[in-house]
C-alpha cells in the first residue's frame, strides 16, 4: 500500500475518530440528562398512582402515561448504548490508526492494510451508531411531546368539567 507523502493525511485519518468522539460525548452528556428526566416521570407518576387519591378517570389516564413514560425511557437507554457505543468505536479507530502509523514506519504494508481497514470499519460502526441514537431521541422527542400533548387535553377537558 502506497502511504501518502504528506504526514496530514495520516493526521486526518487519526483526529477525525477523536472529534466524533468528542461529538458522541455530547450527545451522551445530554441524554443522560434526558435520562434523569425521564426516570424522575417515571417515580413521579408510579407515586401518584400508588397513592390512590385520584378518581378513576384520572387514575387510568395515570397509568396509561406510566406505560407511556417507561416506552419513552427505553427509548433513551437504546439511545445512550448507541452513543456508548459510537464512543467505542471511534476510541478503537484511533487507536489502531496510531498503530498503523507505526507500522507504516516499519514498512510492513500487509499490517498497515489491516489497521487501515478495521480503523475504516470501527469508524463506520461508530457513525452508524451516532445515526440510529440520533434517530432514536428524535422518536424519543416526538413521543415526549404526544404524552405533553394528551396530558394538556386531558387537564383542559379536567378543567371544563368543574366549571
Amino acid at each position: 500500500m502506497e502511504m501518502p507523502s504528506n504526514p496530514f493525511a495520516i493526521l486526518t485519518f487519526i483526529s477525525a475518530p477523536a472529534v466524533l468522539t468528542n461529538a458522541s460525548c455530547v450527545l451522551l452528556f445530554g441524554t443522560g440528562n434526558r435520562y434523569g428526566r425521564a426516570v424522575d416521570r417515571v417515580h413521579e407518576l408510579a407515586d401518584a398512582i400508588q397513592a390512590g387519591s385520584m378518581e378513576s378517570g384520572e387514575q387510568n389516564f395515570r397509568v396509561r402515561q406510566l406505560g407511556s413514560a417507561e416506552r419513552r425511557t427505553l427509548l433513551i437507554v437504546r439511545a445512550l448504548t448507541c452513543f456508548y457505543t459510537a464512543v467505542a468505536s471511534f476510541v478503537f479507530s484511533t487507536l489502531i490508526s496510531l498503530v498503523g502509523a507505526v507500522l507504516v514506519s516499519l514498512q510492513n504494508s500487509r499490517a498497515v492494510n489491516l489497521t487501515f481497514v478495521l480503523a475504516f470499519l470501527a469508524g463506520a460502526l461508530g457513525v452508524l451508531a451516532m445515526i440510529t441514537g440520533a434517530l432514536m431521541l428524535v422518536r424519543e422527542t416526538r413521543y415526549s411531546f404526544a404524552m405533553l400533548r394528551e396530558e394538556n387535553a386531558f387537564i383542559t377537558r379536567r378543567i371544563g368539567q368543574h366549571s
